[in-house]
């Protein structure tokens, strides 16, 4: 017994021996990890399916794109992430609070024609969480009255849908239409347009035959062109997706008619001279479209040289309006986020004109501007589309171009009409 309690003893000794040697301090102490600041999420509204499904992959690399160049010093450090969330089939507004409910995005990219059926919904929503940001490429859709404070951060990323219609019709009349026929999908976003081009015409001192409404996505648009036929105008002004544009353009020229047509920016996409083919361009007196576009400088030249050396190229020409567009809208808001400190929604709404608007440094890059801004200097971002200039509702103007397809994969820009004259007869028709 008396071995067997000094064996327990000995072994009662190792054992605390051993226990006070780890618990001892070492010499050598690790590091606390560095702490990483969390990431910015980026909910992207894009169309993947339905009517303009054919747009989705020219979306969302304009956007990846973009941010490839904001990730490489992303604003206060904090990575940018965007997740392309589809619209075409469950609607923008269910769309809407997937991102912003489920996802919990910091920024909402998009707003767009539907945003007045969710409108009261997200509103509230930013009152009580103090996100998401709201920089829409198509918020020209929703009407100018919203936007561009605090409850409502919606800044657009191109001029009103409405400025479209009223560059068609410019168009149309330099190109010596005295009568036209105007024709439009039946959504919001178009029939703005529509409505638009009918003012600017009858200013412009063109007579309106007629106003055709159509639904989209029609097996056969013989029906609609008909009715265009038979009030037999100098021009058609149409405001409708590239597929559905085409095929108006080619059963046009198939019933014999040879017209001046002026469509707008989703004539753009190849999709519209795949579908019309080259032969029923041909056939008509012109066939154009407008749409916001490029101002030469630095911003372009740098711009087009990325894009062009990109494997996003295949998607589109440079000079593609939309590309454009998500281009230095993600710029700005990038830069204002870095501008305000935050994500929070009143400094950055305050940050967004004062990034783009100077007075400050000229910075026609997302690096100059990032890098200006850590220097303590005030900036003012001209890009791709030129000078942005916000209202106080985050309304922007620009610069419109109209385009012409020379075959089914060369797009040129022929002529140009500037803001001013845009702005000039919108005041005359208000």
């Amino acid at each position: 017994m008396k071995k067997i309690l000094v064996l327990l003893l000995a072994l009662i000794c190792v054992i605390s021996f051993v226990g006070c040697q780890s618990a001892e301090p070492t010499t050598e102490t690790e590091e606390p990890p560095a702490e990483v600041a969390e990431g910015i999420k980026v909910g992207h509204l894009s169309y993947h399916t339905g009517p303009f499904g054919h747009v989705g992959p020219q979306f969302d690399g304009a956007a990846n794109f973009t941010l490839e160049f904001v990730n490489e010093n992303p604003p206060l450090g904090r990575e940018v992430s965007i997740i392309h969330q589809d619209i075409g089939t469950i609607g923008e507004g269910q769309a809407a609070r997937k991102l912003v409910d489920s996802e919990k995005v910091d920024v909402l990219l998009n707003v767009a024609g539907e945003y007045m059926s969710y409108r009261d919904w997200l509103v509230e929503f930013i009152a009580g969480n103090n996100r998401p940001l709201l920089p829409s490429v198509h918020g020209g859709a929703i009407d100018t009255q919203y936007g561009g404070n605090a409850a409502e951060p919606i800044f657009r990323g191109a001029p009103m849908d409405t400025d479209q219609g009223l560059a068609t019709a410019l168009q149309a009349q330099t190109e010596g239409a005295k009568t036209v026929v105007v024709m439009a999908v039946e959504n919001d976003g178009m029939q703005m347009q529509q409505d638009a081009a009918v003012k600017a015409s009858i200013a412009l001192g063109m007579e309106v035959l007629g106003e055709i409404d159509f639904q989209p996505e029609q097996t056969s648009y013989r029906s609609v062109v008909s009715k265009a036929q038979a009030l037999n105008p100098d021009a058609l002004l149409i405001f409708c997706a590239a597929e559905d544009g085409g095929t108006i353009v080619k059963n046009a020229a198939e019933m014999g008619m040879s017209s001046i047509i002026v469509g707008a920016t989703d004539w753009l996409f190849v999709e519209f001279p795949n579908t019309a083919t080259v032969s029923a361009l041909e056939k008509h007196k012109s066939v154009t479209a407008v749409g916001f576009t490029y101002a030469d400088g630095a911003a372009w030249d740098f711009y087009k040289d990325a894009w062009e050396s990109s494997e996003y190229s295949e998607l589109t020409e440079a000079s593609n309006s939309y590309t454009l567009q998500y281009y230095d809208l993600l710029n700005v808001a990038m830069l204002a986020i870095e501008k305000a400190g935050s994500t929070d929604i009143e400094a950055w709404v305050t940050a967004m004109p004062e990034v783009s608007m100077g007075p400050g440094t000229k910075v026609y890059t997302y690096a100059e501007g990032i890098d200006a801004l850590r220097n303590g200097e005030e900036i003012d971002y001209e890009g791709v589309t030129g000078e942005f200039n916000y209202s106080e509702t985050g309304v922007v103007g620009g610069l419109y171009g109209v385009f012409e397809w020379k075959d089914t994969e060369n797009l040129e820009r022929i002529a140009t009409i500037e803001g001013k004259v845009i702005l000039d007869l919108a005041s005359e028709i208000d």
